[in-house]
């Protein structure tokens, strides 16, 4: 598949990464120029471009931003990507960073809010792990260590194109309902940065907080993140989330 990626860092380049060496032909943008695209994330085949370059003529666009940055490529979106592109959304929404969106304090799910400002459906997956596991774990269908991804989807076409990219990257996929149940694996909920497997990642979506009761919890969660500098190791980021978000 002809995947394009908007953002370059810990997720994106991640997914470049693990994408590009699965055989898509991967075309990863971030804000400073395809010069400035480190040679890691392209190690496996992966090609640096613009943003226009990786929206043209794709099977797949994947948007690895933080939530400022999404009302900057809204329009640029719009005018060249072909109807038939499934967008991925893989953020999360962290007020600290992205400042009040009070649509979304208020407890509209995330990526509702980005499917608004981009006119149009897109899906929601990668966002429930942490940077680092992502990068670090991913391990072959039926391997007892496998970590689930959650995901949405708006029709059985994308679903089974996101199930098989999330296998791909190594991780089981589970399908948690369309765009409107992203709430249930947002930052502040059981299924966040907690390393499930997928029976666990089923109860913790089953389990999930309201989205007000959510944003709240995510408060919380970052809060404590940022006091601890955001340990950097797999484990302590896991013990925390799931002390914090259940």
């Amino acid at each position: 598949m002809k995947i394009g990626i908007i953002g370059a860092g810990a997720i994106g380049s991640t997914l470049s990464k693990k994408l590009s060496a699965n055989g898509h032909e991967v075309t990863v943008a971030n804000s400073k120029g395809p010069e400035t695209i480190p040679g890691d994330v392209l190690v496996f085949g992966a090609k640096a471009g613009t943003a226009k370059d990786s929206i043209i003529d794709k099977d797949i666009l994947i948007l690895s931003i933080p939530f400022v940055q999404i009302s900057n490529i809204a329009a640029i979106l719009k005018e060249n990507i072909d109807k038939r592109t499934i967008i991925i959304d893989t953020g999360n929404y962290y007020p600290v960073r992205d400042g009040n969106i009070e649509e979304i304090l208020e407890g509209k799910p995330e990526s509702i809010w980005v499917s608004e400002k981009l006119g149009r459906p897109i899906a929601k997956a990668w966002n429930s792990l942490a940077a680092s596991v992502l990068k670090n774990n991913g391990y072959p269908a039926g391997m007892q260590e496998r970590v689930s991804v959650p995901f949405t989807a708006e029709d059985e076409k994308t679903t089974v194109i996101i199930k098989q990219l999330i296998e791909e990257t190594g991780f089981d996929p589970f399908y948690a309902g369309d765009l409107q149940e992203s709430y249930r694996f947002q930052p502040g909920q059981p299924a966040y940065s907690t390393s499930l497997n997928l029976p666990e990642i089923k109860k913790a979506i089953e389990k999930a907080h309201n989205s007000f009761d959510a944003a709240q919890r995510r408060e919380e969660f970052i809060i404590t993140m940022m006091k601890l500098a955001w340990p950097s190791d797999d484990e302590s980021i896991v013990k925390i989330s799931r002390f914090l978000n259940n």
